[in-house]
């Protein structure tokens, strides 16, 4: 698959030069300089990331028409500040019903081939010969609004496949690695490990809301998306005649379980084959997502390592980038 070409965003744009975009608020706080002067302060994020800009002409004008959570066009530069990239607002106003913006403006997107992504997500859908299970997903997906959601939301929202259209890359890169599993392991039953990819992070459709932000709904913190992706696939087996008792135990079994260990929040640890492949697939992908991330957007300066990473308790090696540590020569 081609990976897309990336528009410039607050993170991107190089330094210096006028960037002119949509972002979204996320904090805003107003600061004095030692003369007492006000100054605006704001925390912008964007399909690029989060930066923190500043505002010097009219802060307390702007700081009063622009709240948290709102979306707004601004000019800046991009400048380092105290050793920092950050922005330096030259205009700032609120979007209009006319401005053009874009759900890809605001949020990260899977720099994968979305098509490519879905061309494999249903080649893999539709090697699943079990006549239940098959109906199962026929049932989920043939949902249009579901299918939809389901292509377009995130894994996570901090530490893994934490953008648009993350579940579906996370998903198709477990169904690609459960086919050399289920050659090396025969027995494996691939029906129902494939069946449990798909669908074991299906109530993250629901949890996570993409308001200008990634955030976490009111049901996604209330229940969880554990127990909405529970009840979406129970309700769903309830409408197929004789779908067999054991299968839906075993199925069911690979959504709760797949955390792993109950204090992660798991109602019971995995307990069958599929399941603790299923676990295991799961924190391959996720941590290796989260781990070139981490290289990306965590390396220290001049370090062959990144900052301490409190999530994994901790430093992760770099290494040396390939010109490092070489010679010049005249």
């Amino acid at each position: 698959m081609k990976p897309k070409q990336t528009k410039m965003g607050i993170k991107s744009s190089p330094i210096g030069k006028s960037f002119i975009g949509f972002c979204v608020v996320r904090k805003k706080e107003i600061k004095y300089k030692q003369n007492g002067k006000p100054y605006l302060v704001l925390e912008l994020g964007d399909h690029s990331g989060r930066l923190k800009a500043r505002l010097w002409e009219k802060p307390l004008q702007y700081a009063e028409s622009t709240h948290v959570g709102t979306i707004v066009k601004i000019k800046a530069v991009p400048q380092v500040y105290q050793d920092r990239r950050d922005l330096k607002i030259e205009k700032l106003r609120e979007v209009t019903n006319n401005d053009p913006i874009e759900l890809t403006d605001l949020l990260p997107q899977s720099t994968k081939d979305i098509d490519g992504l879905k061309e494999q997500f249903y080649k893999h859908y539709n090697s699943i010969h079990n006549f239940h299970l098959n109906q199962l997903l026929s049932l989920l997906f043939k949902d249009k609004e579901f299918t939809r959601n389901y292509f377009l939301a995130p894994a996570g929202k901090l530490w893994h496949h934490n953008y648009l259209s993350g579940l579906l890359e996370h998903v198709v890169a477990m169904l690609e690695l459960a086919d050399p599993i289920k050659n090396h392991y025969p027995d494996l039953d691939i029906d129902l490990l494939k069946t449990g990819i798909i669908c074991h992070n299906m109530g993250k459709v629901h949890e996570y809301t993409l308001n200008g932000f990634i955030d976490i709904s009111d049901e996604g913190r209330l229940l969880g998306y554990v127990t909405m992706g529970y009840e979406i696939i129970s309700k769903k087996i309830e409408e197929i005649t004789d779908f067999p008792p054991e299968l839906r135990k075993r199925l069911l079994h690979l959504i709760l379980s797949h955390q792993g260990d109950t204090p992660k929040g798991a109602p019971v640890v995995p307990m069958t084959v599929e399941a603790i492949v299923l676990e295991h697939l799961i924190q391959l992908d996720a941590r290796t997502n989260a781990l070139f991330r981490i290289k990306e957007n965590d390396a220290v300066p001049d370090s062959n390592w990144t900052k301490y990473i409190q999530l994994l308790d901790r430093f992760i090696y770099v290494g040396q980038k390939p010109n490092q540590g070489k010679r010049q020569h005249d």
